[in-house]
């Protein structure tokens, strides 16, 4: 019979897998369904235990049987393995490595090597309800012909992932219908599939979408049939454009849905701590019902600092943000849905430097600086925009699924990013939850404030919370029991609330708790509605084009908070004991890592032939105020041809540059957010006469990457009339 250990570290009682609670310590059982990467697992048995640990449930399926003991890694990262890690920010659909290495006793000959997804369905009797864990979009696609708002959904889902997965390589997933799962109202990706080529073009889609017309709803069959015609004829050639035409048309089909929406705060200093520096929005312990025509946010602060500092600051940012939000000027017109997530970034960037004033004011350094995290979920029509800085965090729950929407700002968090550490490698480490970034340490030239947006397409409830309830996977362990029956109308809120607060000081205790449950009613209206058209959409996109251009989410810009930021010394680890402060630890590291990175730099320089030097502009947030733009600018669509040898980077940011491209490259102008500081371009063809080193780029025609326009004047370039290739084609006008 198969059987699961209890996670509970002071228990570990063996369970049969048909338990839902340990029958010793009543601890909810995590039930971890992986799968295999690669096909290690073929020459076994179904039914096999692995390394005494994974149990083999079928070929595409594996069980953790002992979820309470940290997996295993192997020292070394592959390339192919470290893709997955870099992807780590868009975890809410890719999968992540849950384990990878080589075991002691080899009985399959080669590295156990597990992918996870978060949440997956489960039968009641705790079972997979797919057998390969997430059916396929094309499977669920015809059973969704009621909610025209949910495909929409998941097809503006896919197309969010097109860029970060072109940047590794792996865009070709998204034109592989097997490997495109749905949870839910959730796109999630099977596996990734490296491409063979650079010349991949949003115009596939088209032709793969086509596939869906025939199953998709009436009131957006026309609208769907128009769009992929345009994709596959070129006039949508750009993956920020096909967003802008999503956008729209998901701004329209909302307004044929019915919405309701309830918030629930409560908040309590917990059995060990003698006050309180958490601090939320609404006001704790009372239920308040939202008009859907409003505005509607709610807010979780945790503060951080010595003595009081840490309550003053979290409440001075529930009081800023609340006084700066329902001004936002994308919430109280019709505008590019985009515009909101600048204007948020905008209030919080406010927010951090009146903690940070206050901070400058009352003469606090160091440790005596006050700061705070925060999560911050607001509600505007279809959409809900999230945002969060530091270590507090946003879940979003179904009846079947719960993911976590946000990623911590910690040390840990940032180590997987960049590639270095497989994330529950890098939590195993006592200083992993160090923050590298809250609100009010230090002016808003140095935060980063991750900020995204979802469609509610359905019931579903945003949880917000500090670490004293998501410690130690306790969301993940009882959202089923405490929150899911909300969705079935076993529960309320305030009930919900209440035993959440106690499942944190029972079950944690180590600190102060807060939460905040938003519960976002969604339904077709009843009334009939006239179908989505082209011309329709087109009429939206006209009215805004001179308003806002399309930007990349702040999210969406991988390397925006991969900055080389020192944990903050004065947050608290969740430890045993005592903990131990590794700022010095971690300042030692980095005068190693720059005395070595010179070294390199100076052999480089040694043997490399000298190139025009460049300066990159320092990282800073991309909602900074600008300089105006100079009319001599290249415009998106134009062609461009050097006249000097030019550096391009991988980031906006010039954060991972190229190599040097030769003079006579072709260049394409795109859309870009801030083109005063970096302007995106398509490499169109490469000069065929140049030096060794530099023949090596030939393979990036047809990339998209980024011009740092400090780096680049008029004298670097010229207008190009002539033939391109490398995938360039004019833009629509």
């Amino acid at each position: 019979m198969a059987t699961i250990q209890c996670s509970n570290p002071e228990c570990k009682t063996i369970n049969s897998l048909q338990n839902l609670v340990c029958e010793k310590c009543e601890t909810p059982l995590l039930k971890r369904y992986l799968r295999p990467l690669g096909d290690w697992v073929k020459s076994l048995e179904v039914g096999q235990l692995i390394d005494e640990r994974y149990l083999l449930i079928n070929h595409q399926v594996i069980l953790d049987a002992k979820p309470g003991i940290p997996p295993e890694f192997s020292e070394d990262i592959p390339e192919k393995i470290r893709k997955y890690l870099r992807l780590f920010p868009y975890r809410l659909h890719l999968p992540q490595i849950y384990t990878y290495y080589s075991p002691s006793t080899e009985d399959h000959g080669s590295e156990i090597a597990l992918l996870e997804y978060g949440t997956i369905p489960l039968q009641e009797s705790g079972e997979p309800c797919h057998p390969e864990l997430l059916p396929p979009l094309t499977q669920i696609w015809t059973q969704t012909q009621d909610n025209p708002l949910r495909q929409l959904n998941w097809l503006w889902q896919i197309t969010k992932l097109w860029q970060p997965l072109e940047g590794q390589q792996m865009v070709s997933s998204l034109l592989d219908t097997s490997l495109i799962r749905v949870n839910a109202g959730m796109v999630q990706l099977l596996d990734f599939r490296q491409d063979e080529h650079n010349f991949h073009n949003v115009k596939e889609l088209g032709k793969l979408w086509l596939s869906l017309i025939e199953g998709s709803s009436p009131l957006i069959v026309d609208y769907l049939q128009s769009l992929c015609d345009y994709l596959q004829r070129g006039k949508i050639p750009h993956p920020d454009y096909l967003l802008t035409y999503f956008d729209s048309a998901l701004t329209y089909c909302g307004q044929w849905y019915n919405k309701k929406y309830q918030i629930f705060t409560l908040t309590d200093s917990g059995p060990t701590r003698n006050h309180n520096e958490d601090a939320c929005y609404p006001e704790a312990g009372e239920l308040k019902e939202l008009s859907p025509e409003e505005p509607n946010f709610t807010i979780v602060c945790d503060g951080v600092g010595g003595q009081d500092a840490g309550e003053v600051a979290s409440q001075l940012a529930i009081d800023t943000l609340v006084e700066q939000i329902p001004q936002l000027p994308a919430f109280s017109q019709t505008r590019n849905s985009q515009q909101g997530l600048q204007d948020l970034a905008e209030a919080i960037n406010f927010t951090n430097d009146r903690i940070s004033e206050r901070n400058d004011a009352e003469n606090r350094h160091d440790r005596q600086r006050m700061g705070t995290t925060l999560v911050l979920s607001l509600v505007h029509d279809h959409e809900v925009y999230l945002a969060n800085v530091g270590d507090s965090r946003i879940y979003l729950i179904t009846p079947q699924s719960c993911h976590q929407v946000t990623t911590d700002d910690d040390l840990a968090s940032r180590e997987v990013r960049l590639g270095y550490l497989f994330y529950r490698d890098a939590i195993k480490y006592p200083n992993a939850g160090a923050l590298v970034q809250a609100l009010g340490m230090s002016n808003a030239n140095s935060l980063h404030p991750n900020i995204t947006r979802l469609i509610t397409d359905d019931d579903c409830i945003f949880l917000l919370c500090s670490d004293g309830l998501s410690d130690y996977d306790r969301v993940d362990q009882y959202w089923p029991l405490e929150i899911a029956p909300i969705l079935s109308h076993e529960k309320d809120l305030p009930t919900a609330g209440k035993e959440l607060i106690n499942v944190a000081n029972d079950k944690n205790g180590h600190d102060n708790v807060t939460i905040s449950l938003l519960y976002c009613q969604i339904e077709l209206a009843s009334v009939k509605q006239t179908p989505l058209l082209m011309g329709d959409v087109e009429a939206v996109l006209e009215s805004v084009k001179e308003e806002t251009q399309p930007i990349t989410e702040p999210s969406d810009d991988l390397p925006s908070d991969l900055q080389p930021t020192e944990p903050f010394p004065y947050k608290e680890e969740i430890t045993d004991g005592n903990k131990t402060n590794f700022l010095l630890i971690f300042s030692i590291l980095g005068i190693l890592v720059l005395i070595l990175g010179l070294g390199i730099y100076g052999i480089l320089k040694l043997l490399l032939p000298p190139s025009p030097p460049i300066s990159l502009p320092s990282p800073s947030p991309s909602l900074t105020p600008r300089p105006s733009a100079e009319s001599s600018s290249p415009q998106p669509g134009e062609f461009i041809q050097l006249t000097q040898v030019l550096s391009l980077s991988q980031t906006a940011q010039g954060t991972e540059p190229y190599l040097d491209l030769p003079v006579d490259t072709v260049l394409q102008i795109l859309p870009s957010e801030d083109p005063e500081k970096a302007i995106k371009v398509k490499i169109c063809q490469i000069a065929s006469e140049s030096s060794s080193e530099i023949s090596s780029t030939k393979e990036l025609e047809g990339k998209e990457v980024w011009m740092i326009t400090p780096n680049s004047s008029s004298s670097t370039y010229q207008t190009y009339k002539g033939e391109v290739s490398g995938g360039c084609v004019k833009l629509a006008p």
